[in-house]
């Protein structure tokens, strides 16, 4: 049952909820994949997730944690010329490769890109593609409470694929071969959205499955080892939040490269100092405690019994996640799976 913020927000004018109260909804995670025709299939796009609207002929772009995003990523202004004014779609940011598929280490180059002079050359080296999937406001009116069956007919009437928007196509009843043609490309996995779900803006919510065909979580960093007698890093310590306080969850000791560990290292050092846990298991020497601020992506094979990450191997920085967002969330059970069929998907050929 969403509270009472959240139900007034889905009534909201325009005007007021930019930047500062729309967030995005969160998928759970759904144990397995399946079959189903109550849902729409999509891509995991394992993106920078961000909300962006038309407000006369500006364009605005935030994230999942309201930080303003509109100055790092010039390419989404095209959406001005693209949508009426007063509306806002969701989407997901990527750098696509040559294949169309989404690449982590370009696009975390681009999250790293700052300074106006340093952001053009960026977009212009490594541009950005913004997919979108969803419509939250149109000319003004709020489409929060409507079904996705109806939202994302909509969306296809007032958006077409073009430069660097990509309007998704996801399909239907199809989830298994979906997901089985989303591992054979190398992608993380599947989002599946039930066609009558309204848009539950920031929640984490059952009505979204993320369907994994890599395991990934985000954890927020608690700790490091230094590598000894280089500025770099020998392993993470993370860990995640149960609503009061934060358990740790593994050493990550691979993934990153010089550059990474040398950024890591630095922002680490300057928040050194905060008391470890509670815990015998994780009394060391060599562990440096810190404010727990820097959130990471991180791939592993699978939980252990004691609640310990399996070979976890960094995967890249999320400064668009708050920490206390990096939560384990329990496993969804899927809807009854039947007998996969064969589909391909549509990946983004650029230009368009």
């Amino acid at each position: 049952m969403p509270s009472r913020s959240q139900t007034v927000e889905l009534d909201l004018p325009f005007e007021r909820v930019l930047p500062d109260r729309l967030r995005p909804m969160l998928p759970m995670t759904a144990a397995a994949p399946f079959d189903s025709s109550e849902y729409a299939f999509d891509v995991a796009w394992d993106g920078v997730r961000a909300l962006a609207s038309v407000d006369r002929d500006r364009v605005g772009l935030w994230g999942r944690t309201l930080l303003d995003l509109t100055g790092r990523y010039p390419e989404v202004q095209v959406l001005a010329n693209l949508l009426p004014p007063e509306t806002i779609v969701d989407g997901e940011l990527i750098v696509a490769d040559p294949e169309g598929r989404p690449d982590a280490v370009a696009l975390a180059r681009r999250q790293q890109t700052a300074h106006p002079e340093a952001v053009a050359r960026a977009a212009a080296a490594q541009p950005v593609t913004y997919v979108v999937h969803d419509l939250l406001y149109l000319r003004g009116r709020s489409w929060l409470r409507e079904p996705l069956v109806r939202r994302r007919p909509r969306l296809n009437d007032v958006l077409q694929s073009s430069g660097r928007i990509y309007v998704v196509e996801p399909v239907a009843d199809d989830g298994l071969a979906f997901f089985d043609a989303a591992r054979e490309k190398g992608l993380e996995g599947v989002i599946a959205k039930r066609f009558d779900s309204p848009y539950r803006a920031g929640q984490r919510h059952p009505d979204w499955l993320l369907i994994e065909a890599v395991r990934r979580q985000d954890f927020v960093v608690i700790g490091f080892i230094p590598q000894a007698g280089d500025p770099l890093l020998e392993a993470l310590i993370v860990g995640t939040h149960d609503g009061r306080t934060i358990h740790p969850a593994g050493r990550v000791g691979g993934g990153f490269d010089n550059a990474t560990s040398q950024r890591l290292r630095k922002a680490l050092d300057a928040l050194a100092g905060s008391a470890g846990p509670d815990d015998s298991r994780w009394i060391d020497d060599r562990i440096c405690w810190v404010q727990p601020k820097i959130v990471v992506s991180v791939k592993f094979s699978e939980w252990d019994l004691k609640g310990q990450l399996r070979f976890p191997i960094f995967s890249r920085l999320r400064p668009e996640v708050a920490p206390e967002e990096c939560v384990r969330t329990p496993m969804v059970e899927p809807p009854l799976r039947s007998r996969p069929r064969l589909v391909d998907i549509q990946l983004p050929r650029l230009p368009l």
